[in-house]
């Protein structure tokens, strides 16, 4: 397995870079860090700024400063940079790309999509943005599902990725109760409601856990809470009343369009919360070129069979 963490040498993506260390290490990956420069100004200022960013990644990438077990491999290109990282990605096979948080956008902006985006929407590859210094493996983490595909490969890849025997992790589930604003039309009574919104909670941790018990290796560590009302909401809720050092969610990953236009969930945690978060596409997680057969999932990827049998 290969991980990718691409920098921009500012101080922001340090957390990026030793989070990536740390996680090659634990699941003795191979680890790269990419730097990409985009030309500007003439080629002497280009050949001046490439020959210091050399310089930079690779010191960043010796001890002291790197301080991983896991010796780290670098690469300085020029040229477009979502382009080039999706393309290393790409001829690496990369399994997971790692990158510190994005420059706050202004209004003006927000229909620009980020590297981060553009990598979101290649559905290729699982997303960790990192934002706080590590310290240690992720101790308190947060899964968001919901019951589709995305959340499945959500599951699969962060007990590939992220998960540590000792974490402690909780699901969150958004979860509104059908019909509820016509039954308060209709003038039901309240304890009616109340077991009608009880037995639709009931349905939907079930079918949680139906989706753990199809995906997961180790069902008995979660501990299952159903947030009442809509996705996002909830789950910045949850990330407020838990407060833990990573979330992971699976993303659709529609296209920019759709995203600028109505938003959607990954997209509004990823710039509203402040832990870390790792984002899966529904198909970056998934045996490659092999379909679901009678409502039965394959086999997983060796990555993951070889990690849930430790």
């Amino acid at each position: 397995m290969r991980i990718v963490c691409a920098t921009d040498l500012l101080p922001k993506s340090e957390a990026a870079i030793e989070r990536a260390g740390m996680l090659a290490d634990e699941m003795g990956a191979d680890v790269s860090l990419l730097h990409v420069v985009t030309p500007m100004g003439s080629e002497r200022v280009l050949e001046q700024t490439l020959s210091t960013n050399i310089a930079q990644m690779k010191a960043r990438a010796r001890p002291p400063l790197w301080r991983a077990r896991t010796a780290a491999e670098v690469a300085v290109r020029t040229g477009n940079p979502a382009r080039l990282i999706i393309e290393t990605l790409d001829k690496s096979k990369a399994r997971l790309l790692v990158v510190g948080p994005h420059r706050e956008r202004s209004l003006r902006d927000t229909v620009e999509v980020t590297i981060a985006e553009k990598v979101l929407i290649a559905k290729r590859w699982p997303l960790l943005v990192v934002r706080k210094q590590p310290r240690a493996s992720y101790q308190r983490v947060l899964l968001a599902l919901d019951l589709s595909e995305a959340s499945a490969s959500a599951i699969r890849a962060a007990e590939s990725l992220v998960l540590a025997p000792q974490a402690e992790v909780k699901i969150v589930h958004a979860h509104e109760t059908p019909y509820e604003g016509m039954l308060n039309s209709a003038g039901v009574d309240m304890d009616t409601m109340v077991r009608y919104a009880a037995g639709w909670e009931r349905e939907a941790r079930n079918a949680v856990r139906g989706l753990m018990h199809s995906e997961s290796v180790d069902l008995e560590r979660y501990d299952i809470t159903v947030e009442h009302g809509r996705p996002a909401p909830a789950i910045l809720r949850a990330i407020e009343g838990y407060r833990p050092d990573l979330i992971v969610m699976g993303t659709r990953a529609r296209g920019r369009l759709r995203r600028a236009l109505l938003g959607s969930v990954a997209n509004r945690i990823l710039h509203e919360s402040s832990c870390d978060a790792l984002v899966v596409p529904e198909e970056s997680w998934a045996v490659r070129g092999v379909e679901r057969l009678n409502g039965r999932r394959p086999q997983r990827d060796a990555e993951f069979a070889k990690r849930a049998l430790r």
